[in-house]
């Protein structure tokens, strides 16, 4: 109870106490009215002002924020727009690179071409010669026209066609200035102003990057241009003169001119392709008085022959594995081949006996391999057989048995063709080489330009100057006929027991680069007319695969720098110069 009171006393002095303090505040208020005003109002105004100075800060802080965020928005879409100049720059030199790739693809492919020798499917159709037409066509004369396109692709076309799709460089997205109304408006404006610069070196830098390259481009391709149209009027060229000449035969074949059917037959053999790796070649004489039809054919050697018989899969090493023919297994396939060829080189040539005047045919195979006790090329006719067209026209060749219907038309060979065992023709051809022509004499000078002279002059100068080379000796050098020639233009004869022999001569009147085919070409043709040697003249140059395929076998490559010199040498002025024969020939 005197706890309560106790409170109750001290609540009453309290609230007594606040009274009393109120009430002198309010008297001194009350007295001192006008200084506590001008306090009052003084810190009514530092208020105001401390609330203004807070404000205008709130606002310079708001507007600098979105001055660095207006900056760092400039900052990325430069950035994005640089990034995309880059990857469309990186995408045009990586297009504009690959232009040159596909141009080196396209003349590899040209080169090679996309044939993919298979050896057992190759041995397979050697098998079956005689179960099927191996020349087959309503118009036989079509097969002898060269009716293709020039396949190569113009460069200069190519190249334009490939830049046309390339998506090029265009000009970035510039930032869109305009003016500056205050501080911070001007900075941004200023920024984009800087930015736009740096875009547009950026820009520029790569463009001239890219019409470099592209020019770069254009130069090399100008160039491979001047060659594909120099490749293309040399096709043309040969073209025409195929051509008509199919057209002359075909006039005098249908007159029975002797030497066209002896002609027509010999090109129709050489269409016949039993396998790429075959090295064959051809020679036909024809009889109008008897009928007959000589046939002198470069047999296939066993070497050329696929040697492959299986791909056997091995499971445990999880890969295949060749399987070749044994020895005795190739002999036996060579022998029964051989016989197949010539059945159906013969059968080929009856077929296709239009004006019905072969009576019989006498084909005699040849053999050009190496003699294993010498070391050297021996050319030997391994057999000879005649067929009347009468009896041959009875048989069955589908279903006969190759050799046994050889030895029915008394074919001569030895018991095994693959010994090589040399016989004596039935009947031959005259040895005499009815390819040689009469030779020319060519007038040149200093002002001959030896690259754009006429291709038949050229071959008659090339003849010239080997008989005087070769007439040292007691040599002698003939041209052949152009139409006939399989490849050869001249050959010589030097009487030299240790060196001479049958040289065979090429001369390439070319402007470009003489390509190791012709080279490939030339050693084919020395080895079909067991030649010794083979030379080959250009007024150009040859490549270093020329040169390597030349290396160890018996092959000279003579150059245009090569040939003035020999020129020179037997006291003839001339000149090379590629580019006036170039312009000339164009």
């Amino acid at each position: 109870m005197a706890r309560r009171n106790d409170k109750a006393s001290g609540l009453l002095f309290l609230v007594g106490l606040i009274i009393s303090l109120v009430v002198l505040v309010f008297e001194f208020i009350v007295r001192n009215i006008v200084v506590v005003g001008i306090i009052g109002g003084a810190a009514l105004i530092i208020f105001a002002l401390y609330k203004f100075i807070g404000h205008q800060k709130s606002r310079k802080q708001k507007a600098l924020s979105a001055l660095q965020s207006k900056l760092k928005e400039l900052n990325e879409k430069y950035e994005k727009e640089k990034y995309q100049l880059e990857k469309k720059q990186q995408n045009i030199v990586s297009s504009l690179n690959e232009i040159e790739k596909e141009w080196v693809r396209l003349e590899n492919e040209s080169k090679n071409t996309n044939f993919k020798y298979d050896p057992i499917k190759a041995m397979s159709s050697l098998q079956n010669i005689l179960k099927s037409n191996t020349l087959s066509s309503p118009e036989i004369w079509d097969v002898l026209y060269n009716r293709n396109n020039f396949e190569s692709v113009n460069p200069i076309k190519l190249l334009e066609k490939k830049i046309a799709s390339i998506e090029k460089l265009e000009q970035p997205g510039y930032f869109q200035t305009s003016t500056a109304k205050d501080k911070y408006s001007e900075e941004i404006e200023q920024k984009k102003k800087e930015l736009n610069l740096c875009l547009n070196s950026v820009f520029t830098t790569y463009k001239e990057a890219e019409c470099k390259r592209i020019s770069e481009l254009k130069t090399q391709f100008e160039i491979k241009s001047e060659i594909w149209h120099s490749e293309l009027k040399e096709f043309e060229v040969n073209q025409r003169q195929n051509n008509t000449e199919i057209d002359f035969l075909k006039a005098e074949y249908a007159k029975n001119d002797e030497r066209s059917i002896s002609e027509y037959h010999l090109k129709i053999l050489q269409q016949v392709e039993y396998d790429p790796n075959f090295h064959t070649s051809i020679t036909t004489n024809f009889s109008l008085d008897n009928g007959v039809l000589i046939i002198e054919y470069l047999l296939p050697s066993i070497e050329q022959f696929p040697k492959t018989k299986e791909f056997r899969y091995i499971k445990t090493r999880n890969e295949y594995k060749e399987i070749k023919f044994s020895d005795r297994e190739l002999l036996k396939i060579y022998d029964e081949v051989i016989y197949r060829i010539v059945l159906d080189l013969i059968n080929i040539t009856f077929k296709y006996d239009l004006n019905s005047v072969l009576n019989s045919i006498v084909f005699n195979g040849w053999s050009n391999t190496i003699n294993k006790a010498t070391g050297l090329y021996n050319k030997a006719c391994i057999l000879s057989v005649v067929c009347d067209k009468d009896k041959f026209d009875k048989i069955n060749l589908s279903e006969v048995d190759p050799k046994e219907c050889f030895k029915s038309f008394k074919g001569i060979s030895a018991n095994r063709i693959s010994n090589l065992t040399p016989i004596k023709p039935i009947i031959t051809i005259s040895s005499e080489d009815k390819r040689f022509i009469l030779s020319q004499e060519v007038g040149i000078d200093s002002s001959t330009n030896l690259a754009s002279m006429h291709w038949e002059d050229f071959e008659h100068l090339i003849r010239e100057i080997f008989e005087k080379e070769f007439r040292v000796n007691g040599g002698e050098v003939k041209v052949t006929q152009s139409s006939r020639d399989g490849g050869v233009d001249a050959i010589a004869f030097d009487p030299d027991p240790i060196r001479g022999g049958k040289i065979v001569i090429q001369a390439k009147r070319y402007t470009n680069i003489v390509g190791v085919s012709a080279v490939r070409d030339l050693y084919g043709t020395v080895m079909n007319e067991g030649a010794t040697k083979g030379i080959l003249v250009t007024t150009s140059d040859y490549g270093s695969d020329s040169f390597n395929f030349a290396k160890d076998k018996p092959i000279t490559l003579i150059n245009g720098g090569n040939l003035l010199y020999l020129l020179e040498k037997h006291g003839y002025n001339a000149r090379i110069n590629i580019k006036e024969a170039k312009d000339r020939l164009r």
